[in-house]
Formats: structure tokens, C-alpha cells, sequence
């Protein structure tokens, strides 16, 4: 049973970080953390989602457009989402909660890293 726990979090953990992409910035949402241009790490959206984790979501205004944004917080009711820079940021505040199933994918770090770190 332990030996079949390891390698299911083995084989987890190889699809996760397999299954690797780069996502790009557009428009200042994001401002000062993440500027557009700026390109991040991101891996499939498995398991829960912390508040401060940097998402990619679906619109739900235009479902073939994802965009990046902060999570602010998780309830029972799904997630609120929220730009860095709410001048400039379409958000929870505009779409409410989303449902959890809207993160499509998880932001590790800028690619490369040449500035601070996303939180």
C-alpha cells in the first residue's frame, strides 16, 4: 500500500510538471507584480487553490479568452479572483465568484525570473 501511495505521487508529480507551459502577460492587470510581456511557468490548476496564487482563468465574459489573475479568496461558493492593479483589472468585482472548474492553469514563476517573486 505505501509502495503504490509513492508511485501514484511519483506519477502526480511527473504528469504535473510535464505538462509545462508558458503563459504571456497582456495588458496591466497585473501592475507592479507582473507586467505585460512578462511570460510565467504554469502548470495544470490539480488540487485546491490558495488565496495569493497567481491563475490563469477562463473569461466568463469571452470563454475562449484566459486571462491572469491573483486568487483573493476561496469559499463555499468558488473562488474570487482579482487583478494587482483594480484601476486597471475586469475581476470577481465585475463576474462574482467563479467556479473552481474556471482555473485552467496555476502560475509557478516568471520565465525567466528577472524581477521579484509573484506573491
Amino acid at each position: 500500500m505505501r509502495r503504490l501511495a509513492l508511485l501514484l505521487g511519483v506519477a502526480w508529480l511527473l504528469a504535473l510538471t510535464g505538462n509545462r507551459s508558458l503563459v504571456v502577460v497582456r495588458g496591466p492587470s497585473m501592475l507592479p507584480r507582473l507586467w505585460p510581456g512578462d511570460r510565467l511557468l504554469t502548470v495544470p490548476a490539480v488540487g485546491p487553490v490558495r488565496a495569493g496564487a497567481v491563475v490563469v482563468v477562463r473569461d466568463p465574459g469571452e470563454p475562449d479568452h484566459l486571462v491572469v489573475k491573483r486568487v483573493a479568496a476561496v469559499t463555499g461558493a468558488g473562488i474570487d479572483v482579482r487583478g494587482d492593479n483594480p484601476a486597471a483589472s475586469t475581476d470577481s468585482r465585475t463576474w462574482g465568484p467563479l467556479p473552481r472548474s474556471a482555473v485552467r492553469r496555476r502560475a509557478l514563476r516568471r520565465w525567466p525570473d528577472l524581477r521579484s517573486p509573484l506573491t
